[in-house]
């Protein structure tokens, strides 16, 4: 089997993934402005079940069309559903802050309930608003009798996307990477789940159906909403084909490999064919597979040097409310390298606060806290965080940060070199409920009774060398490692910096 025949399953499933991968694309543009989310989706989940049928060609197109034919019934919809949005979001903001133990149970079960709701009625009615026409009151009844019969698949597909939305933030470096794949693996899967319900209901109507046709004037070449599409123009060309396809059989050139008789082959289809067919020719065959193999060859480039530059950087800090000059980031990252003789290819950074974007006042909203610097944190992207005095309260805690006792020898340094972690009573009282970092890193349970060493305060001299201000303290603290080659490292910076480890 020639692979690179248009017709061919393996250049079938390119341009599928492709379409897939450009709808998606489409839509998260068209989502930008919120409000027209619902038209957005609306169109994603007409064209993408179009492609997966095999109907039609093109994907602009049709998407655009659908969205302008869809966009006042699926704005209303989704203004109902950002409503509701709206109001799981403000109980759930209510939940964490009064406390999970501290609300009433039927309260959590009846947000969580209606949360799960919500999202099972936003995945069943945009698709069913791409294929059928009707009012929004019956749109809301078919969505709810679609989520009764295929509740189970449904509450697959959402623990997709939220297992997708964790991956995306644990692998925040690899985001687009992870967000093209999951992405396109649920609009696959919810199309096809929409394309075997709906295709049952149209076959249980199929009596109606003729008799509709009967009495209205029905054009096949006119898709479920009205739209014309290239079916007609594609039927043309795959007639031409044919006909191109029995006078190679007859002149039956068997010259060169298989690989230039294809390109003769090809040549021969768009000899006669007018600029407008060959355009079509190539947007139908070649455009997806073309843009899929860019954008595979695209993104193994870019995360392949991410990994090589990963792999190659020895350690990556930051600062937290601090402005290390010039010097002092050469002297932690260059100076390090030098002095602990590394290979010349291993690299080292270090970020002042301006990068981080952190806030420098000495209040943190939590967001910050539970977000941007856990994920950064967590997903590797710092090994260590040198912090001013203002912020290591609030942030230096085992969520984030090993104990230093098991990376320096404690008798070299003194209890006032220091921060110690104390758990609160609150937090004694939570042990045990829900889902630790420690749990999900597969840590074990740390021993709280007693203080935790978590930061160690600069010297006068570390903070000479790295170039911060000589009117705070500053602390350094270190990222949970992975393997004993990392501690070592860590080892090797304290040293470094202190003279002693």
């Amino acid at each position: 089997m020639n692979i690179l025949k248009p017709d061919s399953p393996v250049m079938e499933f390119l341009r599928t993934v492709t379409n897939l991968i450009i709808v998606d694309l489409l839509c998260v543009l068209c989502c930008i402005p919120v409000i027209t989310f619902g038209a957005a989706v609306s169109a994603k989940y007409y064209v993408s079940m179009k492609i997966i049928r095999g109907e039609g060609s093109g994907v602009v197109g049709p998407f655009f069309k659908s969205f302008a034919q869809n966009f006042k019934q699926a704005t209303k919809v989704w203004l109902i559903l950002l409503v509701a949005i709206f109001l799981i979001v403000f109980d759930w903001r209510w939940i964490l802050y009064s406390g999970w133990n501290s609300t009433a149970f039927i309260y959590k079960f009846g947000v969580i309930f209606f949360s799960v709701a919500v999202t099972l009625m936003t995945l069943a009615i945009f698709p069913t608003i791409a294929r059928y026409k009707m009012k929004t009151t019956e749109l809301f009844k078919a969505a709810l009798l679609f989520i009764m019969i295929k509740l189970i698949p449904l509450l697959l597909i959402t623990l997709l996307i939220v297992g997708s939305v964790i991956a995306c933030l644990w692998y925040a470096q690899w985001f687009p990477l992870v967000y093209a794949f999951t992405s396109t693996a649920i609009t696959y899967y919810l199309s096809i789940l929409c394309i075997k319900q709906f295709d049952k209901l149209e076959k249980a109507q199929e009596e109606k159906l003729k008799a509709l046709k009967e009495s209205v004037e029905y054009d096949p070449e006119t898709d479920a909403i009205g739209n014309i599409s290239l079916a007609g123009e594609k039927k043309n060309l795959k007639q031409l084909e044919g006909g191109l396809n029995e006078d190679d059989a007859k002149v039956a050139d068997k010259s060169g490999n298989r690989f230039t008789r294809y390109i003769k082959t090809e040549k021969e289809k768009l000899k006669d064919l007018s600029f407008k067919q060959k355009l079509i020719y190539f947007a139908q065959y070649y455009l997806p597979s073309t843009v899929l193999v860019i954008l595979v060859i695209g993104a193994a480039v870019w995360y392949g040097t991410d990994v090589y530059k990963s792999k190659m950087r020895v350690l990556g800090g930051g600062v937290i409310n601090g402005y290390p000059t010039e010097a002092g980031i050469e002297y932690a990252t260059k100076g390090f390298l030098e002095w602990g003789g590394y290979d010349k290819n291993r690299t080292s950074r270090l970020l002042a606060a301006e990068d981080l974007y952190f806030s420098d006042e000495s209040e943190y909203e939590e967001k910050y806290l539970d977000v941007a610097f856990r994920a950064q944190i967590i997903t590797g992207t710092f090994d260590y965080m040198i912090m001013r005095e203002d912020a290591v309260y609030t942030y230096s805690t085992p969520d984030y940060f090993q104990d230093l006792s098991l990376l320096v020898d404690m008798d070299n340094f003194t209890e006032d070199d220091f921060y110690y972690y104390v758990e609160t009573e609150a937090e004694k009282a939570k042990k045990g409920k829900g889902v630790s970092i420690d749990d999900l890193l597969g840590r074990g349970a740390k021993d709280s009774d007693n203080p935790i060493p978590i930061a160690l305060k600069l010297t006068e001299e570390a903070k000479q060398n790295l170039g911060l201000d000589d009117g705070h303290d500053y602390y350094i603290a270190f990222a949970y490692a992975f393997s004993a080659k990392e501690n070592n490292n860590y080892m090797k910076f304290i040293e470094y910096l202190f003279g002693k480890c």
